[in-house]
């Protein structure tokens, strides 16, 4: 029994091992995503401070032109952007990204949808 206990042990610890180095060398080239369009073009977007900033400006662009967005969906667009920001600025760069984004698309289905 006890040699049975010895070598689940050691195949566990094999099984770790092997899974840090695969997930050590499958996460080496994650500053930059492919992102394929539905017209076939690919944009490379990078997880970098710049790409946070052309973000923040793109919302704000949106969010000073004249519009018909309703307030709850402006609200929650102003909400979402100045998390994005002041994650970015915290050096949390997919989390602003990612509510960057969430801002973007909820202003523009509010537009297409008014």
């Amino acid at each position: 029994m006890r040699n049975l206990f010895i070598l689940f042990l050691c195949v566990l610890m094999l099984g770790i091992f092997n899974n840090s180095k695969a997930a050590a060398i499958s996460h080496e080239n994650t500053k930059k995503n492919i992102v394929n369009k539905s017209d076939g073009t690919i944009s490379v977007t990078s997880e970098s401070m710049d790409y946070c900033q052309k973000l923040v400006k793109n919302v704000d662009k949106y969010l000073i032109q004249p519009h018909e967005i309703p307030v709850g969906a402006m609200e929650d667009a102003l909400r979402l952007r100045q998390e994005g920001e002041k994650f970015c600025q915290h050096h949390r760069i997919r989390g602003g990204i990612a509510r960057l984004r969430r801002a973007l698309v909820l202003i523009r289905s509010s537009q297409e949808h008014k």
